[in-house]
């Protein structure tokens, strides 16, 4: 039974090194970062190529922060392929990614059980409290990095993301400050909403392909009205113009929480970064890696 939860990990003896993804949230244009957004199977290879020298450049980054495998987030279905043979290759590639989550979760709960007596199983996913969730850290996340606060990014990010937004912080100008507000929630019939949810194994911080930890991941879409400005602070805080702007964003802001060996509980959910929204060009790209890296494994291990 316990094998049924590590189905969906072909790529792991691959990764014998820690792959360091940094993803900036697109709410820092303007606060002294640009936007910058990769996909999910497609960074890997460079990833592989250049992780153990950066991991020895940046103790901040030391502990190990992977994306999942297999995550993806599908544009809504107006905006897939109008030729008929994408569109259900896509519907497809949708379906089959969300089985393979589901077969993941429903694996984990399985491992979970008791050992030696009968009972529940202990793993709680929670997923109830996940949009919540997000939606305060991504707040919090934001106030920080407009405030300079470091100490609640350390909390609220996980060690790679908090690396890219303490840069951001450390590369601002002296004696300039931003302020950052969120107005409002927009779409509100669309969201917030969970767009992925998914257990799996990853490799530990030693980097050791047999030393293994599990971890959950949820992608929650945000839409929102944002105000950005930035302040001269020796200048009486006057404000810097054209500094101030209003923004829409559609924000799909990945959590990461690590779960315990023994007890399956659930270590508070951190800030991995945000992703785009995935083409169908993407998604057929991604899986095509994926089937490549499952083949490689394949034959490694003869």
């Amino acid at each position: 039974m316990a094998e049924l939860a590590r189905i969906p990990r072909p790529w792991l003896p691959l990764l014998r090194r820690p792959i360091q993804t940094c993803m900036v949230a697109s709410p820092y244009v303007g606060l002294g970062q640009s936007r910058s957004f990769s996909a999910t199977a497609a960074v890997y290879r460079t990833q592989m190529k250049t992780a153990h020298k950066s991991m020895r450049r940046n103790e901040v980054n030391a502990q190990p922060q992977f994306l999942l495998p297999f995550t993806i987030v599908p544009p809504p279905i107006w905006r897939w392929p109008t030729s008929p043979s994408k569109f259900f290759q896509m519907a497809y590639l949708v379906a089959k990614n969300r089985f393979q989550a589901l077969f993941s979760l429903i694996g984990i709960y399985f491992v979970s059980f008791p050992e030696k007596s009968f009972g529940l199983p202990r793993f709680r996913a929670h997923k109830g409290a996940t949009i919540p969730t997000a939606k305060a850290l991504h707040l919090e996340m934001s106030e920080a990095v407009a405030s300079g606060d470091k100490e609640t990014l350390r909390r609220v990010c996980s060690g790679g993301f908090f690396g890219t937004l303490a840069g951001v912080i450390d590369n601002r100008p002296h004696g300039v400050r931003a302020e950052w507000e969120l107005l409002r929630y927009v779409d509100k019939a669309r969201y917030p909403r969970l767009a992925d949810f998914r257990c799996s194994y990853q490799p530990s911080p030693s980097g050791k392909a047999k030393d293994m930890r599990l971890v959950k991941q949820a992608v929650v879409s945000i839409s929102s009205v944002q105000r950005i400005a930035r302040y001269y602070d020796r200048y009486g805080g006057a404000k810097i113009p054209g500094s101030e702007r209003e923004q829409h964003l559609v924000e799909h802001i990945v959590l990461q929480a690590e779960i315990k060996d023994k007890t399956f509980e659930s270590e508070p959910w951190k800030i991995w970064g945000t992703l785009s929204e995935m083409s169908f060009e993407k998604m057929r790209d991604d899986a095509a890696l994926f089937t490549e890296l499952m083949a490689q494994n394949a034959k490694a291990g003869r």
